[in-house]
């Protein structure tokens, strides 16, 4: 006789009989526990898309996911296990996830006889690990926050990826056992290497004001960019906050400064791609420009001539602008533009990409800003300390003549011989190049953080909070931190 086998047929035996126990037990309070998570879940006064969520789900008849048996009993212990070891390393309370009510009632599941209220003690704890459960893996994949509520359009325009019914849908369908729903956990969470270089230190960080740098720039990391700019191996990379840009490729990285917009035109973010080049671009000021600046100006024709500018109507005929009015620029019918060359505003050179705020990145006839230690200066593009670099890095591929081809435009020195002779048999201005179109798309990030590694050193770096922004952020998670 194998004694060994029948000891485990026993065991096996005991377990069957007691999850048939526990089902039966589950069963009978089950009808009494949907009515008391009814009343649970309706009268909720949060407002968290997460919980709204959860509310739609049961109300729409979802299955209960927690309660019933003893594998729904080892997923609640193994959330309940997984949270309290990722919520302090996130820098967020415990009870911003139900935790001490999760806490006080789950132990009771494993001895479900003596609960002397279990229907209610089920519904509760239905609806605690739910809402737990939804506000970890929303606010770890899309973020506590949502940005364009903070800043609004006019400051914020990354098109990021965002929570919505489908994703809830499909986080739900991930509670079928133990296994998958930490993996999906997992997933949630932020890879990205700076996201977790972050985490690692807020549990070293040992002051609230290093810590609230710290958990502002995590939450800006959970917003993850749609276009996934930073992803591409050869992409451009403004961080306003550090006044710099970096043009990272996949063996290089070009780092320079930039200027950026002043507080009341401030460079809003966004993500895009760089299409075209223009070499000695002419400037069409924008209206609010026009509005601001210039319509105090009608009917000065010197200061029209000394800053180049001409006036166009709306038929496209050009027009004196000593017979026009303060009201007539401000109307709007008037276009004004700056003609190309040197001293336009927009420099020798500009890259061009779609965005509804008409900013770009570009040169300037203003260089000696870049030596400023504060470069708020511009109406909202950004300026470039050295953008030949930049034209080099958006065209890989092109030959030793086409770019000095673009140099001679620019009135830069020519490198190849053939672009010194030219200059030689050549005199006045050189005007070879004019809109170069890329045949492959760069991407450009312009964002803001405050706490980031450097992208040319990896070191984690710390910029000024030049806009205000880390403020906004840290009202909006307070909420949810120690």
């Amino acid at each position: 006789m194998n004694i060994s086998a029948c000891k485990q047929s026993s065991v096996e035996s005991a377990l069957d009989e007691a999850a048939l126990h526990l089902e039966q037990l589950y069963e009978q309070h089950r009808l009494d526990a949907v009515q008391h998570l009814d009343i649970i879940i309706n009268d909720s006064k949060d407002s968290l898309y997460a919980d709204r969520m959860a509310r739609r789900y049961y109300n729409e008849g979802g299955l209960w996911r927690w309660m019933g048996s003893p594998e729904q009993i080892a997923l609640c212990d193994a959330l309940d296990s997984v949270m309290h070891s990722q919520i302090g390393a996130m820098g967020f309370k415990e009870e911003v996830f139900r935790l001490p009510s999760i806490d006080q009632r789950l132990p009771l599941m494993h001895q479900p006889d003596s609960v002397p209220n279990l229907a209610q003690t089920m519904a509760q704890l239905e609806a605690d690990l739910t809402q737990a459960y939804l506000r970890y893996v929303v606010g770890q994949r899309f973020g506590f926050t949502t940005p364009r509520k903070l800043f609004g359009k006019s400051e914020y325009d990354i098109e990021i990826d965002q929570a919505d019914s489908a994703f809830i849908d499909l986080a739900m369908k991930q509670l079928k056992d133990k296994d998958t729903m930490l993996a999906f956990l997992a997933e949630a969470e932020q890879q990205d290497s700076a996201y977790q270089r972050l985490k690692r230190q807020l549990a070293i960080d040992s002051t609230p004001d290093a810590r609230n740098l710290t958990l502002c720039n995590m939450e800006r990391l959970r917003w993850r960019d749609k276009k996934h700019a930073k992803e591409a191996s050869r992409h451009i990379f403004v961080n306003i906050a550090s006044q710099q840009v970096w043009a990272i490729g996949p063996d290089s990285v070009i780092n320079m400064r930039v200027c950026y917009g002043k507080p009341d035109t401030k460079t809003p973010l966004l993500s895009s791609e760089i299409t075209r080049i223009e070499v000695n671009p002419e400037w069409g000021i924008p209206q609010s420009i026009i509005r601001n600046e210039v319509s105090g100006h009608a009917g000065d024709s010197a200061y029209f001539a000394r800053r180049n500018y001409y006036v166009v109507g709306s038929g496209g005929q050009r027009v004196n602008p000593a017979r026009l009015s303060s009201a007539d620029l401000r109307s709007g019918r008037y276009a004004v533009r700056q003609r190309s060359g040197r001293g336009n505003s927009l420099g020798r050179i500009i890259f061009r990409f779609p965005n509804k705020f008409s900013v770009y990145l570009h040169d300037t006839s203003s260089p000696g800003a870049f030596k400023n230690e504060r470069r708020a200066v511009s109406h909202g593009c950004v300026r470039l300390q050295r953008p030949f670099d930049i034209a080099e890095f958006v065209l890989p591929d092109a030959d030793a003549w086409t770019l000095d081809k673009i140099r001679l435009s620019m009135d830069l020195q020519p490198r190849t011989e053939q672009g010194k002779k030219y200059k030689r048999e050549h005199s006045g201005a050189i005007r070879l190049v004019n809109n170069l179109p890329l045949e492959t798309k760069v991407p450009v990030l312009i964002d803001y953080y405050t706490y980031y590694p450097n992208p040319s050193t990896g070191k984690l770096e710390k910029w000024s909070d030049i806009y205000g922004y880390d403020k906004i952020v840290l009202k909006a998670i307070k909420p949810f931190i120690h």
